[in-house]
């Protein structure tokens, strides 16, 4: 149940962060609306082929839900996360730099 809990909060969140209907994800992913409500509500045991589709839309790492050995990230974390994903690489290095900047200012006050 585990497992089932994880992922269903976690696409749940995701959908939610992008602004997204249960109905809309099911389109753009190109899964069921059965498959997403199933999901989020811990009714799913989704096969590989339905699951690929929808975490790689969402950018959701597998290996996270699965092997989970410590606690996902916290839904700040996810946004950020998000944020950044949205970024080229160059942009993903600005933001680095000042977020270290901004942090050890933090640290020093």
């Amino acid at each position: 149940m585990m497992v089932k809990k994880l992922l269903g909060d976690t696409v749940k969140e995701e959908r939610l962060r992008r602004k997204l209907s249960q109905i809309t994800l099911a389109e753009k992913a190109q899964v069921s609306l059965r498959t997403i409500s199933d999901i989020e509500t811990y009714r799913a045991n989704p096969q590989l082929d339905t699951l690929v589709p929808l975490i790689k839309y969402l950018n959701i790492s597998l290996d996270a839900i699965i092997f989970s050995e410590e606690s996902p990230p916290d839904h700040t974390m996810r946004q950020i996360m998000g944020e950044l994903d949205q970024c080229s690489g160059e942009e993903k290095l600005v933001a680095l730099s000042i977020l270290r900047g901004y942090l050890s200012a933090i640290h020093k006050q």
